[in-house]
């Protein structure tokens, strides 16, 4: 615990009662005590396996030892998390890292306070596509197109979304290609596998358990075939992500969250097997047996870490690409992003 952390707590401690019964913006019913004593929080998150902080936490109970009461919301993507963020309709989310940059850079109030994964996005194709990128490596796309008459389909999450923003981050900056070469299908998760497994795709961009799933599926040959690790090392995926106002009038209550999503974060490290277990029974285990969610826990995709430092050059990137596409105009720093005090408080920085 530093000087620095202890001092920035002791002044918003006062800003805090200072502000008491005059601030509002927590989406949360107040109790007498105003700003200070929230009675209950409602948290934005989607049922993916870069949450598994989440699952472990829900499933763990540890919400229940907070003051207020966590009402959850789930989404079927990341952008539309951002709109009911915007809206002023949750407090703190669990949100891809790139949404969540869009959020800051169009005025949503928050920031980020810890990380959740890295690496986790893999590209996904057909036994077709694959061959053609064996055989020709970028220009598969061009050869593909030049054969079929037709550009390949890549489905993946909502535009906006992580998986969505690194598909097409790794198709114009990696590769050195114009995204007219590909056709991108922006899905909700349940309909991204749908769509993979069903060869109404040639390929996509996905996140653990989806590219898990496929590899069980013994009707498609739809694969991983290449990971995050080999195109953005360090890639950072989802991130918890609170109100600036619960930080400025919450202090402590967003360190006993950081304070569990570390706790969460060295479960799944020391429990891998139990907190696939977990995501199953959050996810559904008629969606994902605890079998598959054990295999996928373990795959190169699933790289679990909490310090936020981890991920903010590579974050910085997602920013300056989201301007290239014309998603966000504002050049984010550091600092306009994170708030690493939480995190170093709860861990002295290590």
């Amino acid at each position: 615990m530093t000087e620095r952390t202890l001092s920035r707590r002791d002044m918003l401690r006062t800003a805090s009662g200072a502000a008491a019964g005059a601030t509002v913006g927590l989406a949360g019913c107040l109790g007498d005590g105003g700003v200070s004593s929230p009675d209950s929080l409602t948290l934005g998150t989607l049922n993916v396996f870069p949450m598994m902080q989440y699952f472990v936490i829900d499933q763990q109970g540890w919400y229940d030892d907070l003051g207020p009461d966590i009402e959850v919301q789930t989404f079927g993507g990341g952008p539309p998390l951002v709109q009911a963020y915007a809206s002023g309709d949750i407090d703190f989310a669990y949100v891809g890292i790139s949404p969540g940059l869009v959020a800051i850079a169009n005025g949503v109030s928050s920031t980020v306070v810890a990380a959740n994964v890295v690496e986790p996005n893999v590209m996904v194709g057909s036994s077709e596509f694959r061959s053609y990128w064996v055989e020709h490596g970028a220009d598969a796309f061009e050869e593909f197109r030049a054969d079929k008459g037709r550009k390949p389909r890549f489905a993946t999450l909502p535009a906006g979304s992580t998986p969505d923003v690194f598909l097409r981050y790794w198709i114009t900056e990696v590769l050195g290609l114009d995204l007219d070469v590909v056709e991108i299908l922006g899905q909700s998760p349940s309909a991204l596998q749908s769509t993979l497994s069903t060869g109404n795709a040639d390929g996509g961009s996905a996140i653990e358990p989806v590219p898990t799933l496929l590899q069980e599926n013994s009707e498609t040959d739809m694969e991983p075939f290449k990971y995050a690790g080999e195109i953005m090392p360090g890639q950072p995926g989802a991130v918890l992500q609170p109100s600036q106002s619960l930080v400025d009038d919450n202090p402590d209550l967003v360190q006993e969250l950081v304070d569990i999503h570390i706790r969460a974060t060295e479960f799944i490290h020391e429990n891998r097997d139990q907190a696939a277990e977990m995501a199953s029974e959050v996810i559904g285990s008629d969606i994902l047996t605890s079998e598959v969610a054990t295999r996928a826990i373990n795959s190169p995709a699933s790289n679990f870490v909490s310090n936020p430092k981890r991920i903010v050059e590579k974050s910085l990137v997602y920013n300056d690409f989201h301007q290239q596409l014309d998603s966000v105009e504002t050049d984010l720093s550091e600092s306009d992003v994170f708030d690493h005090s939480f995190y170093e408080e709860a861990s002295s920085g290590e």
